[in-house]
C-alpha cells in the first residue's frame, strides 16, 4: 500500500509542477509579444508578498497544503473512504 500511495503522490505533484511550469511559460510567453519584455514577471514578484503578514499567511496557507500529503507519504496509508461508498 505504501508504494500505491507514493506513486499517486509523486503524479499529484508531478502534475502540479508541470501545470506550474507551463502557466509560468504562459505568462512570459505573453509578456514577449505584448512587448513588455523578459523583466516583467520579476518587477511584478515584489508585489505579491509585500507585508510580513501576506508573507506569513503564504507560508501557513503552504503548510496546510503539504501537510496532510506529508504525513501520508510518511505513514503510507490515507484516511478511510467508507462514508462515500
Amino acid at each position: 500500500m505504501k508504494k500505491l500511495i507514493r506513486k499517486q503522490l509523486l503524479k499529484k505533484y508531478a502534475v502540479t509542477a508541470l501545470l506550474s511550469v507551463l502557466g509560468l511559460l504562459y505568462l512570459y510567453v505573453g509578456d514577449v509579444i505584448f512587448g513588455y519584455g523578459m523583466n516583467n514577471i520579476s518587477n511584478l514578484t515584489s508585489y505579491l508578498f509585500f507585508t510580513i503578514s501576506e508573507k506569513l499567511l503564504g507560508v501557513i496557507l503552504f503548510i496546510i497544503l503539504l501537510g496532510p500529503d506529508l504525513l501520508h507519504w510518511i505513514t503510507g496509508h490515507q484516511p478511510g473512504r467508507d462514508a462515500e461508498r
